[in-house]
């Protein structure tokens, strides 16, 4: 079973998750005036997305990511976008053996095809196939393949949002600060945020990359370990640190 202290690292869920939240979950966050704001925002985003890279090319290749998408967020307790069960020791000792058995695959696939676009295989499984990479254990791998998928997103080609779990996955397990808020850590019984670049600027930030405010995404977080995110910061270990 993986720590408590890598255990959000190892969980985190997508965020492109809040946009296809049922009305009645999202109207139970303290942020409830600003959700059609972002919400709008990010669905707009992801119709521009679809409109210029069209529904992809690849149906074999997408099916397949659909599939390992699906998986991915089964052993999370998600099915159809929505959460259907909360964590359970059951579910988190076998979450370390998936998340190896999906980040092989997608490598495979990496290495045949490139990294799987939106105008290869659509924008459901482009962003599924960042989940795996978001959920994989092997951050070397993760490293080698950011500034590709930076100048990806840059181009449109995939989903910027998407992204930002892996770049702070990345900055966190250097002992960065992160950037968007992500990633998070338990500590005396609570989830706490790692430390981030811009505390002040954390929403423009997130906001900037279509991502929900910090208090939707804390409630998010709660509702799905059935533990508090509360207000409390920590700071992310350097490797040299961690070898000691």
């Amino acid at each position: 079973m993986p720590s408590k202290s890598l255990l959000m690292l190892l969980a985190a869920i997508l965020v492109a998750l809040p946009a296809s939240l049922p009305a009645q979950q999202a109207s139970k966050t303290p942020t409830a005036e600003s959700e059609s704001s972002w919400q709008a925002a990010i669905k707009a985003r992801r119709e521009q997305l679809i409109q210029q890279n069209g529904p992809g090319t690849d149906a074999a290749l997408r099916s397949q990511l659909l599939v390992m998408r699906d998986k991915d967020q089964s052993v999370r307790g998600f099915a159809g976008g929505k959460q259907v069960s909360g964590m359970t020791p059951d579910m988190l000792a076998k979450m370390p053996a998936t998340d190896a058995e999906l980040t092989q695959e997608l490598k495979q696939i990496v290495e045949q095809k490139g990294w799987p676009t939106i105008s290869l295989v659509g924008i459901e499984a482009s962003n599924g196939a960042m989940l795996v990479l978001t959920h994989s254990a092997d951050h070397a791998w993760q490293a080698k393949l950011l500034p590709q998928l930076e100048q990806l997103a840059d181009a449109s080609r995939i989903d910027a949002s998407s992204l930002a779990l892996v770049v702070d996955k990345e900055l966190v397990s250097e002992g960065k600060l992160q950037r968007y808020g992500t990633q998070f850590k338990f500590v005396n019984g609570e989830m706490a945020m790692y430390g981030v670049e811009d505390p002040g600027g954390l929403d423009r930030i997130r906001a900037r990359a279509l991502l929900p405010p910090m208090d939707f995404y804390k409630q998010m977080l709660s509702q799905i370990y059935q533990v508090k995110a509360g207000n409390a910061i920590v700071s992310a270990t350097p490797p040299a640190a961690k070898e000691d």
